[in-house]
């Protein structure tokens, strides 16, 4: 059985991670694609 400190850190590190993989998910599907060609000025 794993020890509680470690369950409890891989526990964290795969949340954040989870919670970062789904706001990255959220960002791109909510952002309109560029234009191939866009001088931003």
């Amino acid at each position: 059985m794993l020890t509680e400190p470690l369950a409890n850190a891989l526990i964290d590190t795969s949340l954040t991670v989870l919670i970062l993989a789904a706001l990255v998910i959220t960002c791109a599907a909510m952002t309109p694609p560029r234009p191939p060609r866009g001088p931003h000025r």
